[in-house]
């Protein structure tokens, strides 16, 4: 099989490129499988997502003597970093049509005086990024997704793990499971003046703002974070709004401050992750309207408030058990102080890797 990589930058038709470039996932996964946001990609091609400002890329296509495209990614810069990321990658089960693709954006990066390459990232933390490694039967909302033999392929060009990432699939809680520590936690809390309520309806966007606010500090140094605007990030959030559950978003305010937050999402599964269609609504709002299943995407506490986190755990806790619902704790990272909750009721566990490859 002959094999080409072409770069949108160099490419004699960029439409045709840009065209093939959205396909592939289309190709390679069936509709109950894609998470591919087409919307999100097709901007970032023309320069005009909310992040665009952020960061360059490079976009790569491996195809065939047909002009067939068989693989793809992104290569990103940021100004100042002497890393470069590479996202938005699908490839066939080829090994070979993989390095080709890695070995273009590689040799890019080193020309550019890049020190190493990290992945898989799609073009920002708040986008996209790790490679899921296991359990790959199950997809909940907000996880990225991927072929299974993507990690292993990238090993095999070089990439070694550089963080592991986890989530837990909890069972819904019952009377009779033990929870003293917690509800203890939860009264401390409540004895030391904290206020911990559902976010009211009407509330949103100014409670969406708050958390901005939080989050991008205790985010700081997560790998591969990188500031931005609250208003690019009310772009990227503000839908939340439509598929939330009310009642399991929670809100820790002391003496009138923000002091935490706790956010969780019926799991629609692909739903909403990817290109949206009309004829998914009707699924969409019976899981909302009767959801047996929650993600918990985001958990926040001040460090000045260090504690609280016991606390929503139990609130969660105690709201999950009313409705007989169980969740899954979303992509921890390895370490991470929020693994311990609920971690008598995980079933199961789905795990995730960040590669990195030194230039």
């Amino acid at each position: 099989m002959s094999l080409t990589i072409l770069a949108r930058g160099n490419a004699p038709d960029r439409a045709a490129f840009d065209r093939q470039f959205l396909a592939l996932p289309k190709r390679l996964y069936d509709r109950a499988h894609r998470t591919q946001d087409t919307k999100a990609e097709r901007a970032l091609l023309d320069g005009t997502h909310a992040l665009s400002g952020e960061f360059t890329m490079q976009f790569y296509l491996a195809v065939d003597e047909s002009a067939s495209p068989l693989g793809r990614c992104a290569l990103t810069y940021y100004d100042d970093d002497p890393a470069a990321y590479v996202g938005f990658f699908e490839c066939i089960e080829d090994l070979a049509v993989c390095r080709a693709l890695l070995e273009a954006a590689e040799a890019q990066a080193r020309a550019d005086g890049k020190e190493k390459l990290v992945g898989p990232l799609n073009g920002s933390f708040w986008i996209g990024y790790r490679f899921k490694v296991e359990n790959f039967d199950e997809h909940f909302t907000g996880e990225p997704d991927n072929l299974p033999y993507y990690p292993a392929f990238w090993e095999a060009c070089g990439f070694s793990v550089a963080e592991q990432y986890y989530s837990n699939y909890l069972r819904s809680p019952t009377a009779d499971d033990p929870s003293e520590k917690w509800e203890k936690r939860l009264q401390r809390a409540l004895d030391k003046g904290y206020v911990i309520k559902s976010l009211e309806r009407g509330q949103f966007d100014a409670a969406l703002r708050d958390i901005y606010r939080m989050i991008v500090r205790l985010y700081a140094k997560f790998p591969a974070f990188k500031l931005i605007s609250e208003e690019q990030f009310i772009a990227l959030f503000g839908s939340l709004k439509y598929v939330i559950d009310y009642d399991c978003v929670l809100l820790g305010y002391k003496d009138g401050e923000l002091a935490g937050f706790f956010v969780c999402v019926p799991n629609y599964g692909t739903l909403v992750d990817g290109d949206l269609s009309l004829r998914d609504l009707p699924a969409i709002l019976k899981i909302r309207r009767d959801c047996k299943e929650y993600v918990i995407l985001y958990i926040g506490v001040d460090r000045k408030h260090l504690g609280l986190g016991g606390a929503f755990a139990q609130t969660i806790r105690d709201i999950g058990q009313k409705k007989g619902a169980g969740s899954i704790a979303a992509l921890i990272h390895e370490g991470n102080s929020s693994g311990v909750f609920f971690r008598e009721l995980t079933t199961h566990t789905a795990r995730y890797v960040l590669l990195e490859k030194q230039l």
